[in-house]
């Protein structure tokens, strides 16, 4: 009887072990496989997509901003008489998104949610990610020794921040509308 109770025990302890490492295992699986395809798209088409959906929007913003800026776009960079500011791999938001995206695909909720999250949260770090450029091509205008830190340390880390904070604000709000 002993050894019964005993095996019955670890089933569930080993069951609960596997259920709570199902979404963290999960959300690196499909976030490796992002990561794979994304360092399979060539630079040159990485660069045609920045010009197209980031350094033209962010050009026009510091424009109407500040008109005096004159800023041009030229392929992948932000360019005026006082800063050159290059959009490179790794410096456009995917790193975040595909971190977002995964995490609310492997998320277990209705695809309705899901959508609605994929959307919101898409949009979230598109938004946060060229407010992050503009702010960097004001930074290397005013204030060039803050480049570094800002770029490097505060922006990525404020850029997480707001998107887990997102994930965890979307997550809660899904499982109460689920659970009603």
């Amino acid at each position: 009887m002993h050894s019964n109770l005993s095996t019955y025990l670890l089933n569930i302890k080993t069951s609960k072990v596997i259920q709570g490492l199902k979404f963290p295992l999960s959300l690196f699986v499909v976030y490796a496989l992002f990561h794979i395809l994304y360092f399979s798209i060539a630079d040159k088409t990485l660069a045609q997509i920045y010009h197209a959906i980031v350094v033209t929007p962010s050009a026009s913003v510091i424009n109407f901003i500040l008109p005096s800026e004159q800023v041009i776009v030229s392929q992948n960079a932000l360019i005026s008489s006082r800063a050159h500011l290059e959009v490179v791999r790794g410096c456009d938001g995917i790193g975040v998104m595909m971190l977002i995206v995964s995490a609310i695909l492997v998320f277990s909720t209705s695809l309705k949610h899901k959508i609605t999250g994929l959307v919101s949260g898409v949009g979230l770090v598109y938004v946060l990610n060229l407010i992050r450029i503009i702010g960097l091509y004001f930074v290397v205008v005013f204030q060039r020794d803050w480049f570094l830190p800002i770029h490097s340390y505060f922006a990525p880390t404020l850029i997480i921040l707001l998107c887990s904070l997102f994930f965890m604000h979307w997550a809660f709000m899904t499982s109460a509308n689920e659970s009603h």
